[in-house]
């Protein structure tokens, strides 16, 4: 089930990832057909081998947070965040730009008031 877990069957890029790696490590290229996991079957109290390790692992990803803008972008763990921090981030930049603009026009009519 872990197993499953980690190399889902029908996900592509897990897929294509692993049989890279596979094929440098001289690893089992079936790894990645054992199967997918059911929302139920994917609770924790269903990993009875691995159950420790598992929590651990779910509490550090879920600790992690982004650094970098891509790291933003690609974090979208919590919607609401996600998207309050995109939007935040365009009005400051529209504020930015619109600030920009009506100096520069302000400064125009100063200028032809004073020099008509």
């Amino acid at each position: 089930m872990t197993i499953a877990l980690f190399f889902p069957k029908y996900d592509s890029a897990t897929k294509k990832w692993y049989q890279k790696v596979a094929s440098a490590y001289h690893l089992d290229m079936q790894l990645v057909g054992t199967g997918n996991l059911s929302a139920e079957k994917r609770q924790i109290e269903n990993f009875w081998y691995w159950h420790d390790r598992l929590v651990i692992l779910k509490e550090v990803y879920d600790e992690a947070r982004p650094n970098t803008l891509s790291q933003w972008w690609h974090d979208r763990r919590n919607g609401v965040q996600w998207y309050t921090f995109w939007v935040a981030l365009w009005v400051l930049i529209l504020t930015i730009f619109f600030g920009f603009v009506q100096s520069v026009e302000g400064a125009l009519q100063l200028y032809k008031t004073f020099n008509p």
